[in-house]
């Protein structure tokens, strides 16, 4: 086994193609094959089931992925260590949560990518929870997520504050809560922190919790929003310029109004000159 083997391996388990994994990695198909094989026999026992020209992980292949992840990060960063200069190069995972990656991060990563352009970054955006497995899994090198997280394998560093915001399609004089409880509480992705404070300050009410609606994207949400189909929850930032007398925003009641966005990374990671300089970016000064 060896790290082309394992980069081949990840490539094919993401791809979920022999032929997309060679094209991403510029190898030839045959070789690909014969590598996964390989490292198959070594292991003796199967990674993927094949059937129709497709393929997916066995559960031995689900177990050692996150091994090779793992083995892979701690690779690049040797090679960033060895590389390692005043000037930040090589890779840059970063991941956000929608509202703090459409609303703060554009104006940072352009800043960011104009000072050190030898710095290849990229951005994945998903809800808290998956960005947390994703640091854990050593899939991204720092992430942008509602706090506080406060697991033992995870630094967090505290960056802004959110206030959230109540959106309907009641003007301020029309609204109140009776009016919306029959409503569905619409959301652009599952398990939403920001829809469970709504629903908890509906619960110390004794109202009964509403119904959870997922609608795909944000700007369907909103369109929903727009024509009268349910309510939301959102940061008000995200919604400040989109309003444009499309909807109103209704402040959450203390103490559920306010939510904070930390910065995480895995405690055991490397600190790369990259990921120094970005967070010193977003305000983290003391690492």
């Amino acid at each position: 086994m060896d790290i082309t083997s394992l980069e081949i391996f990840k490539a094919v388990a993401i791809e979920q193609s022999i032929t997309k994994a060679a094209e991403k990695l510029n190898y030839v198909q045959s070789n690909v094959s014969a590598r996964i094989q390989r490292l198959e026999q070594e292991l003796g026992v199967p990674l993927f089931y094949r059937y129709h020209k497709k393929i997916s992980l066995t559960p031995a292949g689900r177990e050692l992925l996150p091994y090779a992840n793992k083995l892979l990060y701690d690779f690049e960063e040797a090679i960033e260590a060895v590389k390692l200069s005043s000037t930040p190069r090589g890779t840059l995972h970063i991941g956000s949560i929608e509202s703090t990656a459409s609303t703060r991060l554009p104006s940072i990563f352009a800043a960011y990518h104009k000072t050190f352009s030898q710095v290849e970054l990229s951005m994945y955006m998903a809800p808290t929870v998956d960005q947390v497995d994703a640091i854990l899994n050593y899939k991204v090198d720092g992430a942008l997520v509602d706090g506080p997280i406060l697991h033992p394998d995870i630094i967090e560093y505290p960056v802004l504050e959110e206030s959230l915001v109540l959106i309907t399609s009641y003007s301020q004089e029309e609204f109140h809560v009776e009016s919306i409880l029959h409503e569905p509480l619409l959301s652009s992705f599952a398990h939403c922190i920001y829809l469970g404070r709504w629903q908890r300050w509906l619960e110390s009410k004794g109202f009964a919790p509403m119904k959870v609606m997922e609608y795909g994207t944000l700007e369907g949400v909103l369109k929903c929003v727009e024509n009268g189909l349910g309510v939301t929850v959102l940061p008000k930032s995200m919604v400040e310029s989109r309003m444009q007398g499309r909807f109103t925003c209704h402040p959450l009641p203390e103490p559920h109004r306010i939510v904070p966005t930390v910065f995480i990374r895995r405690r055991d990671s490397y600190m790369t000159s990259a990921l120094s300089h970005f967070m010193e970016f977003i305000g983290i000064t003391h690492m």
